[in-house]
């Protein structure tokens, strides 16, 4: 049975700072659910934060003192459920849900819930996805299949970074802020003479500490320090940060602020390190998971495809999300796509771009199967 992979999608609603462009992402997602439909035995598997829900729901505390501090008027949206999350994000795709609500018709389609989209692994989340039209969509917490002897384990990865392993997390807050706070303000604010500023470039931004550069090219000087503190204080009030750390921020320069994101932004490098643990068994995955032979996670958006030993593998499928390195700079436009399958009774895994359909980025194939034990 082949397996096509492809991860963090981020369906949301039409709102400033969108990951996903039904126009083009969902025309590329319709493409490949029509080719997975004529292929016998073929199963797509969505891992992780294919809805981007958490992004719809602002943040818990502190939005009207941080509206009164950067003088923009700000309205939180009314509390919705599940349900009502994951219909809104479908209205704004409808490319993409109805080419995955036919898939689903004609094969196996398995979504495994991420830290974006954690509620669909919560009571009620079938019942989201249904209100959406994907209710033929198979939620899963993980996958394991079994090619030639070896054990492949696809999980979406949140559960290795501490601040999205846990619903409400210090991830969720940022997000949380980051989209009903920053990007209003600076919708209503809006740039500098001569300065283009484009919202979604916001959130497609890698690595994070570079937002900082980018929110002092499109804010005057006194501007950016007024909201700057505002937004400490906000992440702090979320719990986020300790209030006192927010408070000592003001003493700070920027440039020092910006050195201790970047010296915390290593997601993608840790997660690489407790992938290769735990291919190696010195460490057990998250969930009850067995130890794989080829494991494959998203959630960083950083693609990373890493040997270890012998022949035990790591695919991180990073997104399909636009991603930018800067602050204007042309956007990463990848449309990362793994395919897994038996070839001759030998595993196969290929890492695509389907921006660039014939050319393969990785390729793993071992010349003989596992004999025996591991």
């Amino acid at each position: 049975m082949p397996t096509y992979v492809l991860s963090d999608l981020h369906l949301d609603e039409a709102a400033p700072g969108r990951l996903f462009e039904d126009e083009r992402q969902g025309k590329a997602l319709a493409a490949l659910c029509a080719r997975i439909a004529e292929e016998a035995n073929a199963e797509l598997v969505l891992l992780g934060d294919t809805l981007d829900l958490t992004s719809m729901l602002p943040p818990r505390h502190g939005l009207p003192a941080f509206a009164k501090r950067v003088g923009v008027p700000l309205d939180a949206p009314s509390p919705r459920t599940a349900a009502e999350l994951c219909s809104a994000a479908a209205r704004a795709n409808p490319i993409a849900t109805e080419a995955l609500a036919k898939l689903a018709e004609r094969a196996p389609v398995f979504i495994v819930p991420g830290n974006h989209d954690r509620h669909l692994a919560e009571p009620g989340g079938a019942q989201a996805l249904a209100a959406a039209g994907l209710g033929k969509l198979r939620l899963e917490p993980y996958l394991v299949r079994e090619l030639a002897g070896r054990t492949v384990v696809l999980q979406h990865g949140h559960h290795f970074d501490a601040g999205n392993r846990h619903p409400g997390g210090t991830g969720e807050a940022m997000t949380a802020c980051l989209h009903h706070a920053v990007l209003p303000y600076l919708q209503a604010h809006g740039a500098r003479t001569h300065i283009k500023m484009d919202l979604d470039r916001l959130v497609a931004l890698r690595p994070e500490e570079a937002v900082i550069s980018l929110l002092q090219r499109w804010l005057g000087d006194r501007d950016f320090e007024r909201f700057f503190h505002a937004f400490l204080d906000l992440l702090a009030e979320n719990g986020y940060l300790p209030h006192a750390l927010a408070f000592l921020a003001r003493f700070v320069p920027v440039d020092q602020v910006r050195a201790q994101v970047r010296k915390a932004d290593r997601l993608w490098e840790d997660a690489c390190g407790s992938a290769r643990a735990c291919l190696r068994g010195d460490k057990p995955l998250p969930l009850g998971a067995p130890r794989p032979d080829l494991l494959i996670l998203g959630h960083t958006h950083m693609l990373d495809w890493v040997l270890e030993g012998a022949d035990r593998l790591y695919v991180n499928l990073g997104t399909w999300t636009e991603r930018a390195y800067d602050a204007t700079g042309p956007l990463d436009t990848t449309l990362p796509l793994l395919e897994l399958r038996l070839a001759d009774g030998v595993p196969r895994a290929v890492l695509r771009d389907l921006t660039h359909p014939d050319l393969e980025l990785q390729r793993y194939q071992p010349e003989t199967r596992l004999a025996g034990g591991r």
